[in-house]
């Protein structure tokens, strides 16, 4: 589960990010985050994965109330959350299962045989076990998007983020994402995505929560991207 109560997020004292935001999300849920750029959708994300500290208010992520955990205390956390980030930041020089590999020693999983099962795991479940010998140079930013979010998935989190997953994708390679993300979801996985992309949004309808200026000014089940914007299946499943 998944609970904002009242947070608000103010940047240098002043600039105000998030006011007085409310929301629960309950295990399992699949929810999008939509809103203009500026809206706050990635601040949220990165409070929820404690990137960012709240400024006031109170979050609960499964069991634990983030503003109360310490520094030394993140990982475990973040054992809970997966997180795809908008930009995928990968070891140049690592190939493929390395770079996952390399997420796993750093949630203290340092067995190499046990990093060798999880890793092709993940792999096999987004369909990309044939480039794990590859560096992330020679992949597409489809594939790319692709282990970004086998390594999102690398300790089997109940919750999973992901920011602008399908930006500067292709039609076809933007359907292939989010299949994975329902595919996942169908298992159990609760999954949040922040995203401008109103035909994701208008044709594979969920919840949706809308930001504008800090603010949860809609939470709608199976929403359209806007009020205003018309629903139009344009991708074919």
């Amino acid at each position: 589960m998944i609970r904002f109560e009242h947070v608000s997020k103010l940047y240098d004292g002043k600039i105000q990010a998030l006011e007085d935001v409310s929301f629960q999300v309950n295990q399992g849920e699949f929810v999008y985050i939509v809103g203009p750029s500026g809206a706050g959708k990635t601040t949220l994300l990165k409070l929820m994965d404690k990137q960012e500290n709240l400024t006031t208010g109170s979050l609960q992520m499964g069991s634990m109330l983030v503003e109360r955990i310490r520094p030394s205390q993140t990982y475990i956390l973040r054992r809970q959350i997966g997180i795809v980030l908008q930009r995928d930041l990968f070891i140049p020089y690592l190939n493929v299962a390395e770079n996952i590999s390399y997420s796993l020693a750093a949630l203290g999983v340092n067995d190499p045989q046990q990093q060798q099962i999880k890793t092709q795991k993940v792999l096999t479940a987004v369909g990309m076990t044939a480039y794990q010998k590859r560096l992330p140079a020679e992949l597409s930013v489809g594939q790319r998007k692709k282990i970004a979010i086998a390594r999102a998935l690398i300790n089997q989190p109940p919750i999973l983020l992901a920011d602008e997953p399908t930006a500067n994708l292709d039609a076809k390679s933007a359907v292939e994402i989010m299949r994975l993300f329902f595919k996942f979801n169908l298992g159990g996985m609760t999954v949040m995505i922040a995203t401008h992309d109103s035909t994701i949004v208008n044709s594979l309808r969920h919840r949706v929560l809308e930001l504008q200026k800090g603010k949860i000014v809609r939470d709608e089940d199976n929403g359209k991207y806007s009020t205003n914007s018309d629903s139009k299946d344009i991708y074919i499943w």
